[in-house]
This record gives structure tokens, C-alpha cells and sequence, in this order.
């Protein structure tokens, strides 16, 4: 049974840009409206995975976004124009998608209790493993209503501290250039992340090194690109491995974190 994921949000694809802003400008959607909008995008997005048949075309798949933006009176624009200020201010953006992810969580759990508990995540037992929970090929094309893969792993029993985790997909014919960004959240409220753009055609590696004295709690990432008119790329043979820490290879240079209230290292 494939272990269900939480679906990351658009704005991660813009946190390779860094700044900083003391408050929120009038044009920017406010934190509590946009943890109530971007919830309900990734409840109608997981609709849309579980009823491909329904929203099998691209067409319907963006009628649901677009469905939820209305409910909410939000335009396309406004809810661009947002994502690309919280990705320019980090901080404030990890806040709001840890609320995010606490308000799913605990809905699951709420469902899960109605369920009796019938619910079963598969847990990814061993020292050298590939975690990866998505399909491993993804096609990106101008005017498709979601260019960006996206996973969140949550914890299990099996997790340690200092675990590696070696993100790898081989980019084929793309031209634009693909951001990217691999996190962690520990259970303390602080999150290392490390991002990036590539334009390099093959193989592809991020690595993020877990920390010694903290305990992880989820691990969450996402690729996108932003493809021109006419083009269209891939990337394949995606995979997430995690191995164990080795007191000869500990490596946490790439990394930033964030910790609430503080402005990323």
C-alpha cells in the first residue's frame, strides 16, 4: 500500500530566492486566509489523484483549481503575485506551510478515528533504501495547470537521526531551468532545507544530511519548471534514498535552517 503524502504547495518552487520583509505587504494574501486557501488546493488536488479518471485532462484538473480560488475570492493573479512574495521571504512562507501541514494532519487523524483506525501506512524498512512515493517519470508543457513534483514523507518507525537522504532524476530535453528544494521539519519546530536551479541535461543529485541531535519529523521537496512556449521536458528515474549516518561522511554544509521567529542561516 503506497504511503500517502501530503501534497507540497506551488510556493516552494520560488524558495531559491531569498530576502527579507518585516510585514506583509497589502497586496499579499494574509497568513490565515492563505493556510485556509492552500488547504483546500491540496484537498482538491488529492481528489484529482484519487479520481484520474474524472480529471484525467489537464482542462479539468484546472476548472478544480480554479473552482477553489473563486470560493475563496482569490484571483490566479493575486494567488501568483502571493506565492512569489512568501518565496522571497522564507521564513514567513515555512510558517505557513507547517500550519498548513498541521491542519491536514490533524483532519487524517480526525478521519482515521472514524475509521476505527483502518488506515495503513507502509513503513520503508532498511539502512539503504528508495523512499521515493510518487511515479517516477514527470513531463512538464507549457499551460499545464500543475508543473511541479512534489512529496512529503512523514515519519515512521524506521526513520534515525543523521539520516542521508540523496534525491536523483536524469533531466531530459529541457530547455527552461528547474528549481528545487529538499526539507526537513524537526519535531523541536525548526526546518533545514537546501535549494537550487539546474539547467544540467542527465543526472541530478540533491543531498540533504539529517541532523545528529535533532529528531525529523517529515521530509518534503519539490521540481518544477517554468517551460517556454512549445516545450516539452522530463525528468525520469526519479528516486529518494535514504541511508544511514556514518561518522565518516557528515556533511550539513549545503544546508540552511530555519528556526520560528529567526531569519534563516
Amino acid at each position: 500500500m503506497r504511503r500517502r503524502s501530503l501534497l507540497v504547495p506551488a510556493a516552494l518552487a520560488l524558495l531559491a530566492l531569498t530576502g527579507a520583509c518585516d510585514r506583509t505587504p497589502d497586496y499579499v494574501i494574509g497568513k490565515s486566509r492563505m493556510v485556509d486557501l492552500l488547504v483546500d488546493i491540496h484537498k482538491a488536488e488529492g481528489v484529482v489523484d484519487l479520481n484520474r479518471a474524472r480529471y484525467g485532462s489537464d482542462s479539468m484538473r484546472k476548472v478544480m483549481k480554479q473552482s477553489v480560488l473563486m470560493r475563496h475570492g482569490v484571483t490566479q493573479e493575486q494567488f501568483d503575485t502571493s506565492m512569489v512574495w512568501y518565496g522571497h521571504n522564507i521564513e514567513k512562507y515555512i510558517e505557513i506551510y507547517n500550519d498548513v501541514v498541521a491542519r491536514i494532519e490533524a483532519e487524517v487523524a480526525e478521519v482515521d478515528a472514524d475509521q476505527g483506525g483502518a488506515r495503513v501506512d507502509m513503513a520503508v524498512v532498511g539502512d539503504s533504501v528508495d523512499a521515493w512515493p510518487e511515479a517516477r517519470m514527470h513531463r512538464y508543457f507549457y499551460g499545464q495547470p500543475d508543473a511541479m513534483v512534489r512529496f512529503n514523507l512523514r515519519r515512521d518507525e524506521n526513520w534515525e537521526k543523521g539520516d542521508i537522504y540523496t534525491w536523483r532524476f536524469y533531466m531530459n530535453r529541457t530547455q527552461s531551468p528547474l528549481y528545487y528544494a529538499l526539507a526537513t521539519q524537526y519535531t523541536d519546530g525548526t526546518s533545514d532545507y537546501v535549494t537550487g536551479t539546474t539547467s544540467a541535461q542527465g543526472w541530478n543529485e540533491v543531498v540533504m544530511q539529517l541532523d545528529t541531535a535533532r529528531t525529523a519529523q517529515n521530509v518534503f521537496g519539490f521540481a518544477t519548471v517554468s517551460p517556454a512556449p512549445s516545450e516539452v521536458s522530463y525528468i525520469d528515474s526519479i528516486s529518494l534514498v535514504r541511508t544511514r549516518f556514518s561518522p565518516d561522511h557528515y556533511d550539513r554544509t549545503p544546508l540552511s535552517t530555519y528556526r520560528p521567529g529567526e531569519k534563516p542561516e
